[in-house]
């Protein structure tokens, strides 16, 4: 059984309000294209197929083309809802696309029955594990005593059914993390890496990065795309799996093309407009800057959007901002006001008083309480 793992799509991700769809369906563009060369049995896209959980026509559009292609090509995809989705939403017809070879979780009820796919070695039971937060866990299941993020998803997995002498690969939305290890990341509890035990291959999303955690079978394959300036350093990739029937686990990490790279560039500002600089990288980039001059160079922006139009971030490092404890953020997008909106806002503001952007469960908090204020106001922004 071969299948390739991708995770953390974010379709609909806007970066520094600088909207990303393009460089994502270019990425999904090429792990069908991965998908086709290697005649894969499978696609998994493990949680965060969307960015926000009431996504627009466009980010609907870019997953439904991504589907629409892999059923062309006779490939099925296995996908479930992350933390940023909506569970109903991403599991709409789930039971009539199951028909057509699109495989998503729907909403957590208690139960889950496996994608079983055949190969000539015989069956692979795919366990599609929706994202639940624990309140939702406890709705679901009456009678549980569980409470943690642990307990619930250590719970829903000894509930599976799992027959152990069939092959078995478990997909699930997780902050998996050995013990010692910090107790939440991006708003989701720490699950102990030892309850995938059961399976052969745990196909993870939730973290951006690609590794395995505890075993090399349970992997993070990490986003398709950089989503964040704090990923800039990262190679993105997708995961090539195969499975014998001896049950030995293959894994390749296959690296993914980048249309549009996201980078940091640091220097002074006569560096960073020089010629030998701007070789360095495509200047079309999505650029943070990090000057270093003492003064404030005026106009910076402006002056350094005419060699870096992708710029959008610009911060200073120098002996005041060091003196401040801290990067001063000068400007995340400087197109005007009309262009700001009340997320964006909020995102600055808190970065400017806590010293780092929120996380990911602070903006969605953010999003649902702007999200009711507008349609408490009918529609109006």
């Amino acid at each position: 059984m071969k299948f390739l793992h991708t995770s953390d799509l974010h379709i609909g991700l806007r970066l520094c309000e600088a909207p990303m769809n393009g460089e994502i369906e270019a990425a999904l563009d090429a792990v069908r294209d991965i998908a086709v060369r290697e005649a894969c049995d499978a696609v998994i896209a493990a949680g965060d197929i969307y960015d926000r959980a009431a996504p627009s026509a466009d980010s609907v559009a870019v997953f439904d083309r991504f589907v629409t292609g892999l059923s062309a090509a006779g490939i099925p995809i296995l996908a479930i809802s992350g933390n940023h989705d909506s569970p109903e939403r991403v599991g709409y017809l789930s039971a009539l696309l199951d028909r057509a070879g699109a495989h998503v979780s729907p909403v957590y009820d208690g139960e889950v029955r496996p994608v079983t796919l055949e190969d000539r070695a015989g069956p692979v039971d795919f366990w599609l594990l929706p994202f639940f937060r624990p309140v939702q866990y406890r709705a679901a299941v009456e009678g549980t005593a569980a409470e943690s993020w642990g307990d619930t998803a250590a719970e829903a997995i000894a509930r599976l059914g799992i027959d152990p002498g069939r092959r078995n690969v478990l997909i699930a939305h997780h902050f998996a993390a050995p013990d010692g290890i910090e107790s939440t990341a991006g708003g989701i509890g720490r699950v102990d890496p030892s309850v995938y035990a059961p399976f052969d291959y745990v196909a993870l999303g939730h973290l951006h990065r690609a590794h395995a955690v505890g075993r090399r079978t349970v992997r993070y394959s990490g986003s398709p795309v950089k989503c964040s300036f704090d990923e800039a350093d990262d190679a993105k990739s997708v995961s090539l799996v195969t499975i014998d029937g001896e049950r030995a686990v293959r894994i390749e990490e296959i690296p993914l093309p980048v249309r549009r790279d996201v980078r940091q560039m640091r220097g002074t500002y006569e560096e960073l407009v020089s010629p030998a600089f701007r070789e360095k990288g495509d200047p079309d980039d999505y650029l943070r800057v990090i000057l270093t001059d003492e003064e404030d160079v005026p106009d910076a922006v402006a002056k350094l959007r005419v060699v870096y139009p992708n710029l959008l971030r610009l911060s200073y490092d120098n002996q005041r901002t060091r003196a401040l404890g801290r990067l001063e953020i000068v400007t995340e997008d400087e197109t005007g006001p009309d262009s700001l909106t009340p997320e964006s806002v909020f995102a600055q503001l808190w970065e400017r008083q806590q010293g780092a952007p929120p996380d990911e469960e602070t903006v969605r908090l953010a999003e649902e309480l702007f999200r009711a204020a507008r349609e408490a106001e009918g529609g109006r922004r």
